[in-house]
């Protein structure tokens, strides 16, 4: 002891010190190391669980990513058949409609062609009807005399 009287310590203050030393050791042990590595090790566990997570929602995330493919491949090849299909039941009533409209076009042609020769037979009956009236005018004013109705028509026919 007198080695550290020499230096100029003090045996009891530093008894003293020493067991402040070990008491504040344990508190601080107790209250504040312990609680600090139970708050480190759940913060570890979290991230852990984290990492753990977030591998599985990536897992997850390419699975999702792969039906995605396939559900809009299957919507692509059901919109291609839709598409078809539309097409050809519009190209098959186009035909229908373009058959329909040639037939009334047809149809239309015959009436027309009917009309014409129905106008063309009454003209010409008119015609003949005016010209037999004009020849039996001039044979009137020629020969100076009426020739009658009956007769007209004879001469008509006849020639």
């Amino acid at each position: 002891m007198e080695i550290l009287e020499k230096l100029g310590i003090d045996w009891k203050l530093l008894l003293a010190q020493a067991v402040n030393f070990i008491v504040l050791f344990f508190v601080l042990r107790r209250y504040a190391y312990k609680p600090m590595l139970d708050f480190l090790e759940k913060r570890s566990e979290r991230i852990e669980q984290g990492i753990k997570d977030a591998e599985a929602a990536k897992g997850k995330l390419s699975e999702m990513e792969v039906k995605e493919k396939e559900v809009l491949s299957a919507a692509r090849n059901e919109a291609r058949d839709i598409v078809a299909a539309a097409e050809e039941s519009a190209k098959r009533r186009d035909a229908e409609r373009f058959a329909e409209t040639e037939s009334r076009v047809k149809s239309a042609l015959e009436d027309a062609e009917r009309k014409i020769a129905e106008e063309k037979r009454r003209i010409m009956d008119e015609a003949k009807s005016e010209i037999a009236s004009l020849v039996s005018l001039s044979v009137e004013k020629v020969l100076q005399e009426k020739i009658n109705a009956t007769a007209d028509k004879k001469i008509i026919i006849e020639q």
